[in-house]
């Protein structure tokens, strides 16, 4: 039986043996001229979109011995190789790619150690855009411009994809024109210092090709189909009341109420007991404005306010002999009566006079707006 076992034995080394020396067989064309060494491969890579360019971004780690990185596009055909020196650790560098006609490109990048090794290719991918991309962009579209007596308004569309920025550009009311720069998540777009009436908006979109890329593609400038309004509403948000001859609260909210925006509350003439016409109010502008034309809104469902007198002045004195009568209306039906401005003087106060009445001694207004030009 040992003699058995010992038969055995021999037989398997020599098995063992003989396959070994098959295995190195394998390998023996591959080490005839001694052991690959291979120099550092790139730890990572990025190729970032630009117009007729691309950059290459690429991260080393521990790349101390790499004396050049070679990046070849085009199978091959095409290529650069360029100078590198690295720190110890994770470190990185930047390479413009220029001259790249319009296509998507793969590379393949390796290094070149100070021995001459090459490391292992890493294969990436990345586009330049052109004069094709650039044809294909559209401009946000505007909904509206407006103007107030401090800024210009303007309301946008949902911007196209890829769209990063618009830039407006306007005349001011100086006479000097601004750019303003637009984000694409803004629908609404104030502008300050304030456009000059009737004057043309210029805008263009602000484009990138990609969520990252090294070049912004701009649309041309275009006008805008409408020029801002050659007359706009006042801003009223700090006017106030200055005087009055009288109002009744609980009825429709008080004086106050002809300037709140609101045309459901409204400045109800006294009554219980009654107070005699004429009825009158003076509004504190703030400074002294141009005036073009005004839209006075008596109460909803009432007819008893009829004729309305409106002056102006410096001088907030209701019995001041320095107003100036602007402009005067009569309701025939409906509830908004616009009355042109009759002068061009420039007056801090106004004064709303109502001499008559359709069921004397009531009047009734909800509120007054004002226009400049």
């Amino acid at each position: 039986m040992k003699i058995i076992n010992r038969l055995i034995l021999i037989i398997i080394s020599f098995v063992v043996l003989y396959s070994c020396e098959d295995f190195m067989d394998i390998h023996k064309k591959y080490i005839e001229d001694g052991e690959i060494i291979y120099s550092q491969k790139p730890d990572s890579v990025s190729f970032i979109a630009g117009k007729n360019r691309i950059l290459f971004r690429g991260w080393m780690y521990n790349g101390v011995n790499v004396k050049n990185l070679n990046i070849l596009w085009n199978n091959g055909s095409d290529s650069i190789s360029v100078p590198v020196s690295f720190n110890t650790g994770m470190d990185s560098i930047e390479i413009m790619i220029p001259d790249m006609p319009e296509k998507s490109y793969t590379f393949d990048i390796y290094s070149i150690d100070n021995f001459g090794h090459k490391s292992l290719k890493v294969t990436d991918f990345g586009s330049s855009y052109g004069d094709f991309y650039a044809s294909s962009l559209i401009d946000r579209r505007i909904k509206n411009v407006d103007l107030t007596d401090k800024s210009g308004i303007i309301e946008w569309f949902s911007a196209p994809e890829g769209l990063i920025y618009n830039e407006v550009r306007y005349e001011r009311s100086d006479g000097e024109f601004s750019v303003k720069r637009v984000p694409d998540s803004i629908f609404t777009t104030v502008l300050t210092p304030r456009p000059a009436s009737n004057t043309i908006l210029e805008y263009r979109s602000l484009y990138i090709p990609e969520r990252e890329s090294v070049d912004t593609f701009y649309t041309d400038w275009v006008d805008y189909i409408d020029p801002f309004p050659a007359t706009f509403l006042y801003d009223r948000s700090n006017w106030s009341i200055a005087d009055f001859s009288d109002d009744k609260p609980s009825d429709g909210g008080g004086v106050a109420t002809l300037i709140d925006d609101n045309l459901e509350t409204y400045w109800h003439s006294q009554w219980g007991p009654d107070i005699p016409l004429p009825h009158w109010a003076i509004i504190d502008m703030e400074s002294p404005k141009q005036i073009a034309y005004f839209d006075v809104y008596r109460r909803s469902g009432s007819t008893d306010t009829k004729t309305v007198q409106l002056f102006v002045s410096n001088n907030s004195d209701p019995d001041s002999e320095d107003w100036v009568e602007i402009g005067e209306g009569v309701y025939t039906s409906g509830n908004k009566l616009t009355i042109e401005a009759t002068t061009d003087f420039a007056g801090r106060y106004l004064k709303i006079y109502l001499p008559d009445s359709n069921r004397a001694p009531f009047t009734a207004v909800a509120e007054i707006y004002v226009y400049g030009m």
